[in-house]
């Protein structure tokens, strides 16, 4: 039958919609009150409006069904009398919400947040003032926010952001703390104050919501320099409280752990980390750093023979002088091994050591493997590392797990997003993979964080010729700061060398050889100084200048593969520098070898750097078969050879006008293979 006003009428749903209206109005007046008297949050009164709308549908419905037509001034009967009780059963949703509320919602104590969202469970440490008279103590105040950020970092339960993001909020400049919380994605700020005087130490410490710039919880800490590690558990326990983090025991024993006794041997570790740490994100003064890192690291275990972290740290100083090439040698290696196994006497089954094992086998031994078992052991009490994600990404990047690698790059981002080198990290696997737009998008943002960074602007300049073959963004970039500054030119000497080479412009050339001071970072692998005379001259059809810079570099590059017979890098360069020099034969053994030593299937970045620099020597030595063989592998697989280096480069001439060569640039315009 057809619903009709007289029907709605008979069966009297107007009393029953008059009556809900009633009871409706009545619950949220109520609400009004009580929902903001216990902190309740915006969606709850929005859900209760939303359950009293169904509510008001449920009643008419159930009224419908269950009241008969009345005759015209009939008695009202029973079923009428009910409908009250009705209309208030139909407010049951609304009941509902209110009921999860109380069970569900605890409301805060005055100074203590609210339970909060995973996502809201992150703080970031700022660096701590320095009210000591002798401002050789702001060292020390350095090293006591150090050590409160790493042990809040141990807990699994927080996001806590890395050293090298905060230390830029000095304590000395004025901070806007909304501002740095939204940069950093956090939502609480831990900021306070450092007093030593002698022997005693007072730490002031305050916990902010920068969401609201409330001050949440705030207290001062006295000791004496001995109890300084203790007053740092203090700290960290009561952030851990105020968020409500969950610590698991573990969690408990490692924020509890004192790393040594001695406060001048944590003193000396303190600073040598602080190089150490430095050196891995920005490898301009490596050599230097490391050596004092490691001067520091000896001195501290001098002071206390048992200081597990200062071994630690001094077998990644060692490895990082191998990894660089300042010291590529066997002896150096057994040093790190050395150190590690030292700690490991100490505590065998600690997540620090786990962390520098794996990074001895990745950066050291290459074993890929093992690297990655050790670091996911290492992850347990150390669940905020960046250093660990970072070092995850890079191994499963070498081992072509290109996703994966890039979750755990990013994951690195955003403990760390103030890190240049994790931002170039990320940015450097978007280049191998041809993901142009992803990687304009991480330049932008590094330029945000380091505005006066030379370099940055110059490889973002770049991507539109490795992207779409166009120098006149990158030429005119690299031109506006050589004008400024000659002497720039070493802070972008690939993305210079690359332009004007890819230009083929001679003159442009000659200044750019002459304002290049270094030859390390123009190619993938590191090369003499002179060899990129060499290669620029060979490139551009001077013969007699390439034949004599390159007599000078082979002779270096000599050297170096003498001492390191199984060095893949350096047999690779080595071919490059006898092919131009027309040691066919010799050039094809070395580049042959280099490939044997690391093939595609054990690391695919260096692997596809071998392959092209291969392709390159089968082109200059005139075996164009073979060198196509190798550039049809390079385009299939992810790389740094890009669509307008294959277009542009003259490296690559002897092969233009092969019908092969056009269609493997059109290859390039596309994302590579990444299985």
């Amino acid at each position: 039958m057809p619903f009709t006003l007289k029907e709605f009428k008979d069966r009297r749903l107007y009393r029953t919609a008059v009556e809900y209206a009633v009871a409706a109005w009545l619950t949220l007046q109520v609400a009004s009150i009580v929902f903001p008297a216990w902190n309740a949050p915006p969606w709850m009164m929005k859900a209760l409006i939303g359950a009293i709308l169904f509510g008001f549908m449920v009643a008419l419905l159930i009224g419908w069904k269950q009241e008969r037509p009345l005759m015209a001034g009939g008695p009202v009967t029973a079923s009428q009398r009910r409908r009250f009780l009705l209309a208030a059963a139909a407010l049951l949703p609304a009941a509902a919400v209110a009921l999860g509320f109380l069970v569900f919602y605890h409301p805060s104590l005055p100074g203590v947040p609210p339970n909060l969202a995973a996502n809201e469970k992150s703080v970031a440490v700022l660096p701590f003032a320095n009210l000591s008279k002798n401002e050789e103590n702001a060292f020390f105040a350095d090293g006591m926010q150090d050590e409160i950020l790493t042990d809040l970092a141990k807990i699994a339960d927080l996001k806590v952001i890395s050293r090298t993001s905060v230390q830029r909020y000095k304590s000395d400049v004025s901070r806007n703390v909304r501002e740095i919380a939204q940069a950093l994605g956090v939502a609480f700020i831990l900021e306070g104050s450092v007093q030593r005087t002698g022997n005693n130490v007072r730490v002031s410490a305050q916990l902010i919501d920068a969401r609201h710039d409330a001050h949440v919880w705030a207290e001062h800490f006295d000791g004496e320099l001995t109890d300084v590690f203790g007053i740092q558990t203090r700290i960290a326990q009561a952030i851990a409280d105020q968020l409500r983090a969950r610590l698991s025991p573990a969690e408990q024993a490692a924020i509890s752990r004192t790393p040594t006794q001695d406060p001048a041997a944590h003193d000396l570790y303190l600073r040598a980390n602080q190089l150490l740490s430095h050196v891995l994100a920005d490898y301009s003064h490596a050599k230097e750093e490391l050596g004092e890192a490691l001067q520091l690291f000896d001195k501290a275990i001098a002071r206390d023979p048992n200081f597990l972290l200062a071994y630690c740290g001094a077998s990644q100083a060692h490895v990082a002088l191998y990894w660089l090439d300042i010291d590529h040698t066997p002896k150096r290696l057994a040093l790190a091994e050395a150190a590690i196994q030292k700690a490991e006497l100490i505590q065998p089954d600690s997540d620090e050591v786990h962390f520098a094992r794996g990074f001895y086998l990745f950066q050291g031994l290459r074993d890929y493997d093992r690297a990655r078992a050790e670091l996911q052991l290492a992850q347990r009490t150390l669940p905020n590392d960046a250093d660990i994600f970072s070092l995850a990404g890079a191994i499963d990047r070498r081992q072509g797990r290109w996703r994966q690698s890039t979750r755990e790059l990013e994951r690195a981002v955003d403990l760390d997003p103030s890190s240049l080198f994790r931002l170039q990290q990320l940015a450097a696997s978007y280049h191998i993979l041809r993901r142009y737009p992803d990687e304009q998008a991480i330049y932008d943002r590094a330029l945000r964080v380091a505005p006066d960074d030379k370099s940055l602007p110059v490889s973002r300049a770049r991507i539109e010729l490795d992207a779409h073959g166009d120098t006149n963004q990158l030429r005119e970039t690299i031109a506006r700061f050589m004008q400024r500054d000659p002497k720039s030119a070493d802070e972008f000497p690939a993305g210079l060398l690359d332009q004007v080479l890819c230009d083929r412009d001679r003159a442009a050339a000659a200044r750019a050889i002459s304002a290049i001071t270094t030859g390390e970072l123009v190619f993938f692998f590191g090369t003499p100084p002179s060899f990129v005379e060499g290669f620029a001259a060979r490139c551009l059809g001077d013969e007699a200048t390439a034949e004599s810079a390159f007599e000078r570099a082979g002779i270096e590059q000599e050297k170096i593969v003498k001492e390191q017979p199984d060095y893949a890098a350096g047999l690779s360069v080595l071919g490059i520098i006898d092919a131009a020099l027309g040691r066919k034969d010799k050039a094809i053994r070395e580049g042959e070898r280099a490939c044997q030593l690391t093939p595609l299937k054990n690391d695919v970045v260096d692997g596809a750097e071998l392959i092209v620099n291969l392709a390159l020597i089968y082109a200059w030595t005139g075996d164009k078969d073979r060198s196509f063989q190798q550039l049809t592998t390079a385009v299939r697989i992810p790389s740094n050879l890009s669509y307008g280096l294959l277009k542009l480069h003259p490296q690559w001439d002897s092969l233009r006008g092969d019908p092969r060569f056009d269609p493997l640039v059109a290859r390039m315009t596309t994302e590579p293979d990444q299985k």
